[in-house]
């Protein structure tokens, strides 16, 4: 990737960042690599939550009988798009967190050039589809640009040390984290605990996948799935040597933190900041 002289450019980065690099010297250096403005989409989760309560609710008063798959994996609905073709209409037809904020982005920041950073390599065949991204970085791929343009791990220069950009939303921090989805739905109105089904791993999977019946998989009425063990926290674009245990602590903790010391610094994502914007897609 390079930065072009004249070139605005936005940073959207994924929530799993704190898994592998300390906060807030990676806002920093990201933005002594070159970036204007950079933002969590931890927002872009929020909105795919509300969606998701939306459209799920609409199903269950029309009576619907139907077991969703939660969509926000590109791998998993890819492979659900080839394999199981008759699972599409139960994949949530809503945004993933990075659909959402790509849309947000485009409507508030026009003319800025969008990049996502993350630990997912499917990702860059999302955001061809969406067209509202237009690069996608892994976490290897960031820490490349960062030796080759010499950026140090830690920075001095006080017109880089500025933490992130608006959008901030606390609890959606842990949405990389195995279950962090369904933990944050506000499900309660809509399903029981013990109709969600939290799982990962395209080998388990598909023995799910094979077991529906009429759009419906035994007693479950929602699958929050994932293709990576542990959450997207040990994508395939990671890079320390941790144990998905230790990443999964690490985003926790930072969770606990921004909701004790920055929940209050005015940079939060408020709804009208979405509005007119429609979450909702096809698969």
């Amino acid at each position: 990737m390079e930065f072009k002289s004249g070139q605005k450019y936005l940073c959207l980065l994924a929530p799993s960042f704190v898994a592998e690099f300390e906060y807030p010297e990676i806002v920093y250096r990201l933005r002594a690599l070159g970036f204007d403005k950079v933002m969590e989409i931890t927002f872009g989760a929020k909105m795919t939550n509300l969606t998701y309560y939306s459209v799920i609710k609409d199903s269950i008063e029309k009576g619907e009988k139907k077991t969703w798959i939660a969509s926000p994996c590109p791998t998993l609905v890819n492979y659900i798009k080839v394999k199981y073709p008759e699972l599409i209409p139960n994949l949530v037809p809503v945004h993933s967190p990075l659909g959402c904020m790509g849309l947000i982005c485009r409507k508030l920041y026009p003319g800025y050039k969008i990049v996502f950073v993350g630990p997912c390599v499917t990702k860059k065949i999302e955001a061809k589809e969406l067209g509202t991204i237009d690069e996608v970085l892994t976490y290897k791929e960031l820490v490349e640009l960062f030796e080759l343009k010499k950026i140090p791990q830690k920075i001095e220069d006080s017109k880089y040390c500025v933490s992130f950009d608006k959008f901030y939303n606390d609890y959606t921090k842990i949405y990389p984290i195995s279950g962090g989805l369904s933990q944050t739905l506000n499900y309660k109105n809509l399903f029981k605990k013990n109709e969600i089904l939290v799982m990962e791993g395209l080998n388990d999977l598909m023995k799910v996948f094979e077991g529906f019946k009429d759009g419906v998989y035994k007693k479950y009425k929602f699958l929050d799935v994932l293709n990576c063990k542990g959450g997207c926290i040990n994508g395939p674009g990671m890079i320390a040597d941790r144990s998905v245990n230790e990443r999964r602590k690490r985003v926790l903790k930072y969770r606990d933190f921004a909701q004790r010391y920055e929940k209050d610094l005015g940079r939060s994502g408020k709804k009208m900041d979405a509005e007119g914007i429609s979450f909702e897609r096809k698969f």
